[in-house]
């Protein structure tokens, strides 16, 4: 089975200042863990979730940012970073190795409670988690390895509990991985069977394909 089990679902009301030694700026990347037992999930996103810049976040191909707390282990042996839920500003915080990014694949559809959500695109790393963590090159660290994270799409609104799993509903044909887009776009940017390959891929969002037509148009 591919369920995902989820350690916390986690939202931001009011956008913070983060300040680093190098850069501040306004964000609602320190989401919390809701302490209701429920939430409602639209089709942009958990009800009472606030998005700051709604130029490169928001919408429902970003519906849900995902992130898989069992790579909180290696950030802290590797930089020495103590992570817990929400440290990387996303909505649900997962766990277990069908959470990796390497298992989860574009177009994949999955039941959350009364919700059907669709996976969208990875997650590009940006300055806010340098900022956060006042470590500049930390964004690229997660580009370099492909643990970024990933985006849901909102298929079907409704309630979720935070006793809810992630359960696998139906798997892409052409099952391209999180890590797949990762590598051709951070390691193989030359490799043209591949950029048409996401191109052509209609499930992942028009942000990621256009940049990847870009890229091939260049070769």
């Amino acid at each position: 089975m591919k369920n995902i089990s989820i350690s916390s679902i986690n939202i931001l009301g009011k956008p913070e200042l983060l300040v680093s030694e190098h850069q501040k700026a306004y964000s609602a990347y320190c989401k919390k863990a809701i302490s209701a037992d429920s939430i409602e999930l639209g089709m942009t996103g958990f009800t009472g979730d606030i998005i700051v810049d709604t130029k490169h976040h928001g919408g429902n191909d970003k519906a849900i940012c995902c992130y898989n707390s069992d790579h909180f282990k290696k950030w802290k042996a590797e930089l020495g970073f103590d992570l817990e839920s929400a440290a990387f500003g996303e909505n649900l915080t997962l766990s277990g190795q069908n959470a990796n990014e390497e298992h989860i694949f574009i177009g994949d559809r999955y039941q959350l409670g009364e919700a059907i959500v669709e996976v969208s695109e990875p997650r590009g790393p940006c300055y806010m988690i340098g900022i956060r963590y006042n470590y500049k090159q930390f964004p690229v660290h997660l580009q370099q390895t492909g643990l970024t994270g990933y985006y849901f799409r909102t298929i079907k609104t409704g309630l979720v509990k935070k006793t809810d799993k992630l359960i696998h509903l139906s798997s892409h044909p052409e099952k391209i991985s999180v890590m797949n887009v990762n590598f051709v776009r951070y390691h193989d940017p030359e490799n043209k069977e591949w950029l048409q390959r996401l191109v052509d891929l209609k499930e992942l969002t028009l942000e990621w394909r256009e940049r990847f037509e870009k890229m091939l148009s260049k070769l």
